[in-house]
Formats: structure tokens, sequence, C-alpha cells
């Protein structure tokens, strides 16, 4: 599918403040023990599978913005390869941060984050993403079906 609006959305929150191994020395309480893959994430297209596939289960230390940056280089790399770790970690903090943050989202960013949802659906739906544990994104798949 390849949403235009979803590379906007990501380039508009361009660089990240927390960057993926920013998450991971967070999740490890400061050690850079796990953290050894450097990373240089300017734009979307800067993220490599090989970075997801590294630093996996820290989505939950990223801010909203942050999450909003890598919406689009994940939902690139999992429609290339569905068996994708990190993709059930990135959705658990996206619906979590989407039930508060959703009132303070414009229009035009709400359309891209549905129209990357829905891309995401398209590719696997429940069968390789665990949507069903995301009530929040879920609702807006739903809604504007």
């Amino acid at each position: 599918m390849n949403s235009i609006r979803l590379l906007e959305l990501s380039i508009k929150y361009s660089p990240p403040k927390i960057n993926l191994r920013d998450a991971e020395i967070l999740d490890s309480y400061g050690s850079e023990g796990h953290a050894k893959l450097p990373i240089d994430h300017k734009h979307p297209d800067d993220v490599s599978k090989k970075e997801f596939d590294y630093y996996g289960w820290i989505y939950p230390f990223m801010n909203f913005e942050d999450l909003l940056f890598y919406f689009y280089p994940l939902a690139r790399e999992y429609e290339k390869d569905r068996s994708l770790d990190c993709i059930d970690s990135f959705l658990y903090s996206f619906d979590r941060h989407w039930k508060i943050q959703k009132k303070n989202v414009n229009t035009e960013d709400r359309m891209a984050i549905i129209e990357g949802l829905q891309w995401m659906w398209d590719v696997g739906g429940n069968d390789y993403a665990d949507f069903e544990q995301c009530p929040n994104l879920i609702a807006e798949i739903n809604t504007n079906n």
C-alpha cells in the first residue's frame, strides 16, 4: 500500500526524541549493555528492519511523537515481513497513547494514523499482529470501514 500520508506524518515528527536505542537504555535502567547497535534516525527512511529486530520490545519507553515517527517505517517493514517481532509492542504502546492523545490530534494527522492502522490491518489483521489487545486502535479501524 505504502501510505504517503503516513510517511508525511512520520517526517513531521522527525527526528525522534527517544530513538530505538535510547528506549532500550531506558528499559535497561540506564545500562547500554543491550544497546550495542548504533543508530542515527533523522528521517523515516533511515530506519531498517535490522534495527527493529535488534531493538524489539522497547516502545513503552517512547513518547507518542516518537511512535508517530516510527509508524511509517514499521508499517513498511511489516508489509515486507509479517513476522516482524516488535509489531505487538508497538501496537500495545500506540493503543495506550492513542486513548489519551486522539483528542489532541488534528484531522490531517488523524487521517494519516487511520490510514496507517488500516494498512497494517490489511497486511495481517489479527493473524500476525495482536490488534485484539488494542481496543482503541480496533475502534478506529472499525469506525472508518
